[in-house]
């Protein structure tokens, strides 16, 4: 097949797991900003009104994040369920189109929400044009990062059983105990240096620099507390995780 065809594939691929079911179940939109509405509602009833943008800052990260979450999901149930990866693996579509097209159709789930969650960060902290396009772009990155690693993790599954709580439990990790939805200046000092091995608090800090929020991680070393510093780090974990997921994830079966 030809670079436009699997395009193409890839297009048809998340008009099928993407745009079709949230045109049949527009509820399904309020299920994908249910939770980290939640997690928003209670920072703002219980935190000082000071940590709210972050809040908002971190809703936004958190439905992209979390796109993974459903990549995991949706590709382990398809493979194993539904047999329909052993169909693309026999047809000429390759893994490549596969993965881009599952990623779209979690990236159309994840796009109301995000724009909501932006609209609500504009009201309440004074975002600029520029502001927003960062964030954006940092979406988009953390995205890619987030779903790569769900399929990888999918194809490892061999037990329906077994997606549910190891998904769950791989993105909240990643979405709620690092600094996300507040500063990494709340974690106490000696403690900082464990937000470092979550890859999404680069993602967060990059997202709060972008819309003028303070609350990075201050170490004293002038590289380490560079947004340089934390771009890089997302797209060295971005890259790792796509590569695994087209060269070790099992894609083919057995």
């Amino acid at each position: 097949m030809t670079i436009r065809s699997q395009a193409y594939a890839a297009f048809r691929i998340c008009y099928f797991n993407g745009i079709m079911p949230l045109w049949r179940s527009p509820l399904l939109i309020a299920a994908v900003f249910l939770t980290p509405f939640s997690f928003l509602f209670f920072l703002y009833v219980i935190a000082p009104r000071a940590l709210f943008p972050f809040g908002v800052v971190g809703g936004v990260l958190f439905t992209a994040l979390f796109t993974g979450n459903g990549m995991l999901n949706d590709c382990a149930y398809l493979r194993l369920e539904r047999q329909l990866q052993q169909v693309f693996v026999a047809s000429p579509v390759s893994s490549l189109a596969y993965i881009l097209g599952m990623a779209l159709s979690e990236l159309a789930f994840a796009i109301p929400a995000s724009v909501l969650f932006l609209a609500i960060l504009i009201l309440v902290a004074p975002v600029g044009p520029l502001g927003v396009g960062a964030l954006v772009g940092v979406l988009l990155l953390t995205w890619l990062m987030a779903t790569t690693l769900g399929f990888f993790v999918s194809t490892m599954f061999s037990q329906l059983r077994e997606i549910w709580p190891i998904g769950t439990l791989i993105f909240s990790l990643l979405s709620v105990l690092p600094p996300i939805f507040y500063p990494a200046t709340e974690i106490p000092a000696h403690w900082r240096w464990v937000a470092y091995l979550a890859p999404s608090t680069y993602a967060a800090q990059l997202a709060d620099r972008a819309v003028g929020l303070g609350g990075a991680i201050t170490t004293g070393v002038g590289v380490v507390d560079s947004p340089y510093f934390d771009l890089g780090m997302l797209l060295a974990v971005t890259l790792l995780f796509g590569l695994a997921a087209l060269y070790l994830a099992r894609w083919r079966e057995p």
